[in-house]
């Protein structure tokens, strides 16, 4: 009896432990530090607006997100087409881009002053990839193929757009009651745990995903592949030059050299190349609210996948030294989707 009673008490006294720290998490996103907020603001000698690393940084990034947007597109475009795609879709998710990078670049230099330490790396922010798919192929296709039959082509797209807009702001709202949760997995959940499921989608997106185009053209692929194995793992200088620009610039090159890259596909695009206004498709996308129930088994497992990738990246920030507030970068990862929702685009943000 008295073994029960002492297992009843000490779950008990863990049940209130976890209400105390989800309460706490519930006070700390809510109460308001304007010293702190203001501080990015300020002048810090010790934290440049620029470094030479920065460079790498992003043409790293900018190349990881202009691929999987690629990618990406490539599966929307049959079915959304041009029109919904570069006029709708993509102007929403530069401007939800353009909110998150500013946005961890304003987390960084808050930090900065606040440790009073000019090393403070952003944290990196853009499209979630299985996110995207999933909709593509469980939403946005299901919609599409089962709407042509009785409707014509348009109005099909169009159907296919506002459900899955309408499905990818409720992802926005799970993400945003997510985050009030997220530093209490943080530190309940091994690191080995977090990292692990990380870098296994480094290997299998990051990684595998981009060595197979590089497989079919190895002409083309292999010498900027070995300058940027060198330049990073084997501590090859290429004089003032950053790593990831020389790699750039000698692909480039050799994609032109051999015809990989051709004149014509250019000028066949030059008519997409223009000004998009970014569209405010709200109305719509609430005219089919009532249809998302049919989806939440996408909707809200996208929003849990990006909620443990956000967690595992602060993670992976501590490891490093930057200690970032976990539920502050969920919260940017919440607007962020929303943001991209409401201006037309159903790609969820982290």
């Amino acid at each position: 009896m008295s073994t029960n009673k002492n297992r009843r008490l000490t779950n008990h006294k863990l049940f209130v432990n976890h209400c105390q720290n989800i309460k706490n998490e519930v006070k700390e996103l809510l109460t308001f530090h304007p010293k702190e907020w203001i501080s990015a603001f300020r002048s810090n000698r010790k934290y440049p607006f620029f470094v030479r690393g920065d460079i790498d940084g992003f043409v790293a990034l900018y190349i990881n997100n202009l691929s999987t947007l690629l990618a990406i597109l490539l599966s929307l475009q049959p079915i959304l087409g041009d029109n919904i795609v570069y006029s709708k879709v993509l102007p929403g998710t530069g401007l939800a881009m353009l909110w998150g990078n500013f946005y961890y670049v304003y987390m960084a230099r808050k930090l900065a002053f606040k440790e009073k330490r000019g090393n403070v790396c952003a944290m990196p922010y853009g499209i979630c990839t299985p996110g995207a798919f999933a909709f593509i192929y469980v939403i946005i296709s299901p919609t599409y193929y089962g709407c042509i039959p009785t409707h014509d082509k348009a109005y099909c797209q169009e159907l296919a757009w506002n459900v899955a807009l309408a499905s990818n702001f409720i992802t926005g709202i799970v993400l945003l009651l997510l985050c009030v949760f997220g530093e209490f997995i943080r530190k309940n959940t091994p690191s080995v745990a977090l990292l692990a499921s990380i870098s296994g989608i480094g290997y299998v997106i990051l990684a595998l995903n981009e060595y197979l185009p590089i497989s079919e053209t190895p002409i083309v692929g292999f010498i900027p592949f070995t300058i940027v194995m060198l330049g990073y793992f084997g501590g090859v200088t290429y004089g003032p030059l950053p790593v990831a620009f020389v790699a750039l610039v000698i692909g480039t090159i050799l994609g032109w050299a051999t015809s990989l890259n051709q004149g014509s596909v250019v000028h066949e695009a030059v008519h997409l190349l223009k000004f998009y206004p970014p569209v405010f498709p709200m109305k719509e996308m609430f005219q089919h609210i009532d249809t998302i129930h049919f989806y939440l088994s996408t909707t809200i497992p996208t929003a849990i996948v990006i909620a443990i990738g956000t967690i595992q990246c602060v993670e992976s920030a501590k490891r490093a030294g930057d200690f970032y507030p976990t539920h502050e970068a969920m919260f940017v990862d919440g607007i962020g989707t929303l943001i991209a929702t409401c201006f037309g685009s159903i790609f969820s943000m982290t």
